[in-house]
């Protein structure tokens, strides 16, 4: 015994060293097995309710297919042509090429999804009612539905469908209506028209017709479709579908890009049907003007009563034919300016392409033409996607309108460079003209209706004959691209897939339970195995002892062979190293609060001992709360309290045990008010002095040292310190008591007594309690299959 500080002792543990500080943090993977296997039947029932709930998962998911579809777009289009080809000198004002992106900018379009929309009406959806959900169906139900007409906004709203009698009963909230199969039916949402599909069997069975409106349809459409180039070195357009129904997919694609198709003929023919239009109106215009000519020469010869001037003129003729012809394939050339000049000048044709009909040989003016016809054909794709404030529509209007006054100026120039001709033409005839003033003035007169009919007459079929060129390339149009695989769903779904979704059964089987046990560590605050105690302090272990159902205080004799009794005997063989010296005969037994298992420790502690031959006195000084004498049934009317204040001698408080022969026990007598000022007499002193001369072992159950100060009090008078844990009882943080009692000395030697450790694979206390020494009992647990595979992985 030593006042003030206390050397404290190395520990073992069933022979082997304890280390004294706190255990590393590195992995151990017997720890991570010896959990894992704790709760096993919890990852086997998780990991079963995961793959269960993964099949259920797969019966029930609704089944989603890739439909691909594949176009190749013709960058130059080639072998075809419309009217303005050979009017604007081969300008291939329909020949512009085809930008790939611009395409599948279209394909994206709105506009070109809205009328797959509508002439589909994927607005509506019909579903046939299962047991568990229902499923989409598309035209192969017992109903044809067909809207004649829909509202513009409608709002989302469900019908039921079902066969009464060879009817058909049309319900929603708060309606229903039974009509004949072909009936119209005027709902809010429109006119529609159900049919009985004679192809279905009659039944009972509930379908629903889901509504919404068609631009929430066109959105939903648009997101489902996706539209992408394989690589930039080729023309192809990949179209992708997801969808539930493989056939509606198909359906879908298909109808887009027959629309597509139809869009990219239309653009081509609207360049020839502004030419075609434009010829008609000057066909009207030079069929008036011609005819106006051929009424004037007939009155003039009805007015003369001419009958042959041929014969009259033909010198005249014949002398001025060449002037004539000249003269008239200038006069044409203005006409078709003036034309051109009148149309650019028309307020009305500025979002229109240049009109191709007629020969105009300066190539400058030819360029202008078709740069101009070009920016317009482009103005219009943008269009088609966006609106006119869209920045780039903007800037082609600010080039078509540069390009335009460009246009106006340069046949201005035309025009004159024509005019100037004429005049020449005019001048020369005019010397001609002076030659024959001598030809009667009639025939004059004659000559001059002669040459305007001729000028009306060519321009009239030279107007048919591009007429019919028009029309004739117009109906050779080609679309711009081609379809090289129509849609087509996969043969199987997409997702859900099986595997993963097996996959993510069994991770969550693992995952859930493993969460739930951290939750548990990362939450318990008390101690449940060993590791709870290394972490949080370094005082050594002495020894744990296992759970017992025992109802006494002592579960011990001299034939017990359980494993707790096994237990004790090793914590006797491990105070040898404790109690190194001849004089080391008391042991002081605290813990951090009641409750921990003190006295039922020492009780059985002191028959081990005295089962060993040795004379054990135990002392009950827990002043405040004894038990032991209630436990063993002695009479607490004498005893440490009574002796120390002079009323009992020490003959008399020292009682026997009854467990026992070399066992004895000091009573704590009548509580006292005063424990603590008890302890400190000297009295006190002189009986541990008494009682070392008398006994092998004294073991002192004291109060909890984490509540009073009894024990740190009655630490001067002990050679070691036992501290009680209880597994599932003591708190983490109660601990640091011990840690704090061991780092400065405050107690003699102390060692820790884990108490009620329950056998559990996981525990951090894995001796099964049967040892396995051989002492002609077989404690030892029947090795089950969880167990040699255990075994196995962590020999590993």
């Amino acid at each position: 015994m030593q006042n003030g500080a206390h050397i404290n002792g190395g520990g073992q543990l069933n022979g082997s060293p304890v280390s004294e500080g706190l255990t590393d943090g590195g992995i151990n993977l017997r720890k991570m097995v010896d959990k894992l296997f704790t709760y096993w039947k919890w990852f086997v029932l998780c990991i079963g309710l995961g793959i269960f709930l993964s099949w259920l998962f797969m019966r029930y998911a609704a089944p989603e297919y890739k439909v691909n579809a594949k176009i190749l777009v013709q960058d130059d289009k080639k072998g075809s042509s419309s009217g303005g080809m050979e009017v604007l000198q081969q300008l291939e004002l329909f020949n512009t090429k085809s930008s790939v992106d611009n395409e599948i900018e279209i394909l994206k379009s709105r506009s070109l999804m809205q009328k797959v929309v509508q002439e589909l009406q994927l607005n509506v959806t019909l579903f046939a009612e299962g047991r568990v959900k229902e499923s989409e169906i598309f035209r192969e139900s017992p109903f044809v539905v067909k809207w004649l007409s829909m509202e513009d906004s409608v709002k989302p709203v469900r019908y039921t469908l079902q066969q009464e009698a060879g009817k058909i009963r049309l319900t929603k909230k708060n309606f229903s209506r039974t009509i004949s199969s072909g009936d119209t039916m005027h709902l809010t949402e429109g006119v529609v028209k159900i049919d009985l599909n004679p192809a279905f069997p009659s039944g009972e069975d509930k379908y629903h017709m889901n509504i919404t409106s068609v631009d929430k349809a066109v959105a939903a459409f648009q997101k489902m479709v996706s539209i992408s180039i394989p690589n930039k070195q080729v023309s192809t357009i990949d179209l992708t579908l997801n969808t539930r129904v493989p056939s509606k997919g198909e359906m879908i694609l298909n109808k887009l890009v027959d629309a597509y198709l139809r869009a990219s003929i239309e653009d081509k023919n609207r360049i020839a049907d502004s030419t075609i239009a434009f010829i008609d109106n000057r066909l009207v215009i030079v069929s008036q003007e011609l005819s106006g000519v051929e009424k004037d020469i007939e009155h003039f010869k009805q007015a003369n009563e001419l009958a042959n001037i041929d014969e009259q003129a033909k010198q005249l003729v014949t002398g001025s034919g060449d002037f004539n012809r000249q003269l008239t394939e200038q006069q044409v050339k203005l006409s078709v300016v003036e034309s051109l000049a009148q149309y650019l000048g028309d307020d009305k044709n500025t979002k229109r392409v240049v009109p191709s009909s007629l020969i105009v040989q300066d190539p400058t003016f030819v360029g202008l033409v078709e740069k101009y016809n070009t920016l317009q054909m482009e103005r219009e794709r943008l269009l088609m996607s966006s609106t006119e404030s869209n920045p780039l529509v903007r800037n082609l209007d600010q080039q078509l309108a540069g390009l335009r006054g460009d246009l106006r100026t340069n046949i201005g120039s035309v025009k004159t460079g024509i005019q100037i001709s004429i005049n020449e033409l005019e001048n020369r005839q005019g010397a001609l003209n002076q030659k024959i003033r001598a030809v009667p003035a009639k025939e004059r007169v004659f000559l001059d209706f002669s040459r305007q009919q001729a000028i009306k007459q060519d321009l009239y079929l030279f107007l048919l004959k591009k007429r019919e060129e028009s029309a004739i390339s117009k109906s050779s149009n080609m679309a711009i691209a081609r379809v090289i695989d129509a849609a087509k769903s996969d043969a199987g779904p997409f997702k859900p897939k099986k595997s993963l979704i097996y996959l993510v059964g069994i991770i969550l089987g693992v995952a859930v339970p493993s969460i739930v046990i951290y939750l548990m560590e990362l939450l318990n605050t008390r101690i449940r195995n060993r590791d709870d105690i290394t972490n949080n302090t370094n005082v050594p272990i002495l020894g744990e002892i296992g759970h017992s159902d025992e109802k006494n205080m002592v579960v011990l004799n001299s034939n017990t062979l359980t494993p707790v009794a096994e237990q004790f005997r090793a914590i006797r063989t491990n105070l040898q190293f404790i109690l190194t010296g001849q004089k080391d005969k008391v042991i002081l037994l605290t813990s951090s609060m009641s409750g921990e298992g003190k006295s039922f420790v020492a009780s059985n502690l002191s028959m081990i001992l005295a089962m060993s031959g040795k004379k054990v006195v135990l002392m009950e000084m827990d002043l405040r709360k004894p038990k032991i004498s209630e436990y063993l049934g002695l009479t607490n009317h004498t005893g440490f309290s009574t002796y120390v204040i002079g009323k009992s001698s020490l003959e008399s408080i020292i009682k026997p045990s009854g467990i026992h022969d070399n066992c004895w026990v000091i009573s704590s007598g009548p509580i006292p008010p005063n424990p603590a000022e008890l302890l400190l007499q000297e009295q006190t002193k002189r009986l541990f002095d008494e009682l070392r001369s008398r006994f092998d072992f004294i073991l002192v159950d004291t109060a909890p040292i984490g509540l009073v100060t009894d024990a740190q009090l009655l630490a001067n008078y002990a050679d070691a310190t036992l501290y009680l844990i209880r597994q599932g009882h003591t708190f983490k943080e109660q601990l640091k008591i011990s840690k704090e009692l061991y780092e400065l000395r405050k107690m003699p030697k102390i060692n820790i007594i884990v108490n009620d450790v329950k056998r559990a694979a996981g525990s951090g206390y894995g001796y099964g309690y049967g040892y396995g020494y051989g002492y002609g009992y077989n404690m030892s647990p029947r090795r089950t299959l969880v167990s040699r595979i255990k075994k196995s992985l962590v020999n590993k």
